[in-house]
């Protein structure tokens, strides 16, 4: 980068004026690589300088992805500047921070000289370059009505400002056809200088497909388990703003063994209310084991991992449709423009009802088809597997330079690992019912949720939560209480000390052996009845504590005989067990009655 010696741009100021540099250079958010004086210590001299703009959270994570087609190429340089004038900016400085990037005050971004502009907000300043600025998608084209902060009335989002609209030098990058038709219908001047490259987004979600069992193993979902993904666009029409509640009624549905549920928020959602705005709205879904992705990756990975979407208008429910997924749509606001890819969608995809969530989410899964959304998706992304060497080949050409050896796809990041928030449930509502003689069956329901379902005839109902559920309550009303391995040295004086604490709890599990927690081996789990008697519960395939107490309260509810071999059926998997009655249990003891 040359210093600045005369103005960058007629609102810097007169030639006799100092440099931009001189009272902004030393902001605590500029990185030290990024100042006047960085020509002086370059080792790769003779660098072609790319500004890459940021505005919004969203924006920067796309330009951020987007940039991977010049990896690995020392030919190019590239700085970001950043603009704060927008209420979804926070965390925006933080997460470039977080990848090391060069970072220039927006107030000197002319300084930079870039041969190249590249941003992927809309609503940024494109005016002042006598260079190519190229505004990249961060959806999937123009299909959502936003508020516009300078009229206040609403404009179509990924459109550029009008000052842009005649700029030479602006060119606007495209995932399909319709969407230039659509600016041409409109007589947007921009439609002159729209290019079609395809969807590099999308074409990294067909490609990570092939990890789709790595993204499970990392979100803890087992193979036998359905993953249902939520998915909300920012604003009060999206599903997170018109229904809040549906995550943990979701997990309240939904039986725990059988399915695990994420949830996939807009980055807009997350910094116009905080994150942590964010997780307490959904505390009571984050204790029933919802799977929160973070703002800044892990989405991709989530619907590649899913067997069920449920979304709105927003681009992440486009994509999951493309990927041949089961769709609900859990909302569909006004400010979806019609006509368009997910207007599309809204016609062919069935609609979530707040009543029989599990009948619907279960109907979606078995009854799907493949390609149902076959139209949407292609009114959406044209040049499928080819949209990153397209693109490569439109910046390098916009550059003057020529691409690198591959085909721009080669140099793409992969779809990142999630990393979500959310633990396992401490304390369920677990269900038990007699299917024949020594056949058990066993579904539990996070107890933080709401519940919804009813029970199968005949089931016994009743609370169980480990000891260190954070929620009270659910501890000191919980019929049977549990113990992580190994927690405590003396499990049978353990139990004992909880039922003198817990006055209200009929039973104390403890796991005593390997496998206790739902890995690998035989699991033992010792289950002390407050009348005195004990057992000890042995499986070959493993059921963890809350599971094997279950076992034995179903059994001290429904039948004269205890002690023996049992089937337990939990979800689908049928599971060998033997419950063997302590020596000290006194004989004959009739069962207690469940408070």
């Amino acid at each position: 980068m040359t210093p600045c010696h005369t103005p960058c741009h007629p609102s810097v100021g007169a030639e006799d004026a100092p440099c931009p540099w001189e009272t902004l250079s030393r902001a605590p958010y500029v990185r030290a690589n990024s100042g006047p004086e960085t020509h002086r210590w370059e080792t790769l001299a003779d660098t072609v300088p790319v500004l890459a703009m940021a505005r919004t959270y969203t924006s920067a994570v796309r330009v951020l992805e987007s940039l991977a087609v010049f990896r690995g190429d020392d030919r190019v340089r590239i700085v970001f500047a950043f603009s704060d004038s927008t209420a979804f900016n926070a965390g925006t400085r933080e997460l470039l921070d977080s990848h090391g990037v060069s970072l220039v005050p927006w107030a000197v971004r002319f300084c930079v000289r870039p041969r190249l502009v590249v941003t992927a907000s809309e609503n940024v300043d494109l005016t002042g370059f006598s260079c190519p600025v190229v505004v990249l998608p961060h959806g999937i084209g123009f299909q959502k009505y936003v508020p516009d902060h300078r009229t206040g009335e609403r404009r179509v989002s990924g459109l550029p400002r009008t000052e842009s609209h005649d700029a030479d030098n602006v060119h606007l990058v495209l995932s399909h056809p319709a969407q230039l038709a659509q600016l041409r219908a409109e007589r947007v001047p921009l439609a002159d200088r729209a290019h079609v490259v395809g969807d590099p987004a999308r074409d990294r979600l067909v490609a990570a497909r092939r990890l789709r069992h790595h993204y499970r193993a990392r979100l803890r979902v087992a193979r036998d388990q359905r993953l249902v993904v939520l998915t909300s666009t920012w604003g009060p029409q999206g599903l997170f703003g018109t229904r809040p509640g549906l995550p943990a009624r979701l997990l309240g549905a939904l039986p725990h063994d059988d399915y695990r549920v994420a949830a996939v928020l807009h980055p807009n959602v997350w910094f116009a209310h905080s994150p942590w705005s964010v997780r307490r709205t959904l505390a009571d879904a984050l204790d029933s084991g919802l799977l929160l992705i973070p703002p800044d990756a892990g989405w991709g990975a989530a619907v590649v991992a899913a067997d069920c979407l449920i979304g709105d208008h927003g681009s992440v429910t486009l994509y999951g449709a493309s990927l041949d997924l089961p769709v609900l749509l859990g909302a569909f606001g006004e400010e979806s423009v019609p006509d368009t890819a997910a207007a599309e969608l809204a016609r062919t995809a069935p609609r979530l009802t707040d009543t029989g969530l599990r009948e619907q989410v279960e109907a979606a899964i078995d009854a799907h088809s493949p390609a149902r959304y076959r139209r949407a998706t292609d009114l959406a992304f044209a040049h499928p597997g080819r949209g990153g060497r397209r693109l490569a080949e439109f910046l390098y050409g916009r550059l003057g330079l020529g691409p690198r050896d591959g085909d721009g796809t080669d140099r793409a990041l992969p779809v990142p690992v999630p990393d979500a928030a959310g633990g396992p449930p401490r304390a369920f509502e677990v269900h038990g019912w007699l299917e024949g003689d020594r056949e058990i069956a066993l579904e539990r329901f996070p107890a933080a949720a709401p519940r919804t379902p009813a029970p199968v005839p005949g089931t016994v109902r009743h609370l169980s939560a480990f000891e260190t559920e954070t929620r009270n309550p659910l501890v000191t009303s919980a019929s049977v209480v549990c113990r992580d391995t190994d927690a405590h040295a003396d499990t049978r004086a353990w139990a004992e000390e909880i039922l003198e604490l817990l006055p209200g709890a009929l039973m104390a599990a403890a796991g005593t052996g390997t496998g206790t927690t739902g890995t690998t081996g035989t699991s033992t789990t010792l289950v002390t009845v407050r009348d005195g008697r004990r057992f000890t519960v042995r499986s070959g395939a493993p059921l963890d504590t809350v599971l094997a107490a279950a076992v034995v309260y179903t059994l001290l509810r429904t039948s004269d005989q205890v002690a023996g071999a049992c089937k337990v059926r939990v979800g689908s998997l049928p599971v060998d067990a033997v419950i063997e009655a302590d020596p000290l249990t006194p004989p004959g003891t009739p069962a207690p009655t469940a408070p």
